[in-house]
């Protein structure tokens, strides 16, 4: 039995755990049995030592499906220096428009309490409005508890029995919830200095209720996603189908901190299944996905964000796409030759603009801002756009043909702006999101205008239909990208 609040003291409450003997034991001994094999002490670590684990993502299922998935990320924490855990966990049963920092004292689990880092806790809260301290999202008097926190401390008590917590449930994820709980953490960790025993875990399990076939298709989606660092089209990705995971929100964030924190390589340790588990008898009819994944500092690695193509394929593309625009415009049609669909190169998934000029001035620029298919494709698609979709000019006509020329700008994933001192005229493209207002301007303007960076940010801003001096508006999100450019 578990007192539910601290009994000298009617303001400081301790969290009893609310799904002990339900998700995971509930006595101790057992508790700790199924936690080493879920962990498989006897086995090495994937992560060598010297590189730093700055965030995490871990399921937060019933133990018997998804211990085993959770065990292989936790396995890679062991024997670090980590002295508190942000752990950040969606909310399943209530809504509320802010990140809910708990606002007692601790959580407490079969194997105990374990406190909450009060300090981090109260900095954290003060950052921003859409961050607080409160109760919501980790009450256990009414309603349905929240578990997907709850779930996770078991693993970080057997293997740091003195750690501390700053548990967060996003009542909301939308993109403003991400982007200001992302700031707070960053920025109540490097003003508190408390960037070398930090870790941060994001709790979510991916697809629900598919067939164990299709689960494995939908959740490559994410894995993929995940392994290009593209924190950007998850959080895109949060209304939609082509990923499925009920803490995208948590798992950007902790992308996103963890970056600016200098991770530079997301690993993927183990995706697998409840009809999976070894620990249960498999139903393999109706799955729920499970990953484990770390994103870590590694100075030897050297991530690759924009294809390597030869000068001959260059020039395969730009008349692919010269092609295209001049089948469409003539109302003929024309297919992908096979020899482009049977390349290796135009099969990796990026996103593309086409650019088409005439006469050295701007006819028409459109393309899409996060991959979701094969470049040949993609480039198909968005020549077609430019043809006939751009706004601003109008259709292409028949009689324009001789006098066009084309562009084609690959460009690379997009990556959170935390100063304004990264962005870097001639190698980065932006893109800015404000309320519902959006802007995006390639590399190359800034260069052909001759634009200083900040002039740069102001065009930007006009570009997405707001004040040009949006950018410097803390809710502003900015991220950078670079291109490859072919004309």
């Amino acid at each position: 039995m578990f007192a539910q609040d601290a009994p000298s003291e009617k303001d400081i409450s301790y969290r009893p755990p609310t799904v002990a003997g339900s998700f995971y034991p509930s006595d101790p001994e057992a508790l700790r049995k199924d936690i080493e094999a879920y962990l498989e002490i006897d086995k090495p670590q994937t992560i060598p030592p010297n590189q730093k684990i700055l965030g995490i993502i871990s399921p937060h299922a019933g133990y018997i499906y998804s211990g085993f998935v959770a065990g292989k990320v936790y396995k890679e924490l062991s024997n670090r220096n980590i002295k508190t855990a942000i752990v950040i966990s969606p909310s399943h049963h209530h809504y509320f428009q802010y990140a809910s920092v708990f606002s007692g004292d601790a959580y407490v689990t079969p194997f105990g309490p374990v406190q909450v880092d009060k300090e981090l806790s109260l900095y954290l809260s003060k950052q921003n409005s859409y961050v607080r301290l409160s109760i919501d999202g980790h009450n256990w008097r009414k309603g349905n508890p929240e578990h997907s926190l709850e779930v996770q401390i078991p693993f970080l008590q057997y293997l740091f029995p003195n750690i501390k917590i700053v548990p967060i449930v996003m009542g909301s994820q939308d993109p403003q919830i991400i982007h200001s709980l992302t700031l707070a953490i960053i920025n109540t960790l490097k003003d508190t200095k408390r960037t070398d025993d930090i870790v941060l875990v994001a709790s979510s399990d991916l697809s629900h209720y598919h067939s164990y076939k299709v689960a494995y298709e939908i959740d490559s989606n994410f894995i993929t996603t995940f392994q290009n660092f593209d924190y950007f089209k998850l959080i895109a990705s949060l209304n939609g189908r082509e990923i499925e995971a009920c803490g995208l929100g948590p798992i950007a964030v902790v992308m996103c901190v963890s970056e600016a924190l200098g991770a530079n390589k997301p690993v993927k340790l183990l995706y697998a299944t409840s009809g999976d588990s070894p620990f249960v008898t498999p139903m393999k009819e109706r799955v729920v996905g499970y990953f484990a994944g770390a994103l870590v500092q590694d100075e030897n690695y050297q991530p690759k964000y924009l294809p390597e193509l030869s000068q001959t394929e260059k020039e395969q593309l730009l008349d692919f796409v010269k092609k295209v625009i001049f089948s469409v415009v003539n109302g003929e049609k024309f297919d992908i030759p096979d020899a482009l669909k049977q390349s290796s190169s135009f099969l990796q998934n990026y996103t593309a603009f086409v650019t088409i000029e005439k006469n050295d001035e701007l006819r028409a620029c459109m393309g899409h801002i996060f991959p979701t298919k094969p470049l040949v494709y993609e480039l198909q698609e968005v020549a077609k756009t430019s043809a006939t979709s751009d706004w601003r000019f109008g259709p292409v006509r028949k009689e324009e043909l001789p006098h066009l020329s084309f562009e084609i700008t690959i460009l690379s994933r997009f990556k959170k702006v935390f100063s304004f001192n990264e962005i870097v005229i001639g190698k980065h493209g932006l893109y800015l999101r404000y309320k519902n207002y959006s802007g995006l301007l390639l590399p190359q303007v800034a260069t052909e205008r001759n634009w200083d960076v900040t002039t740069f940010l102001q065009n930007l801003c006009l570009k997405a239909g707001v004040s040009k001096t949006t950018f410097l508006d803390p809710e502003a999100e900015i991220y950078s990208f670079e291109a490859l450019i072919i004309h």
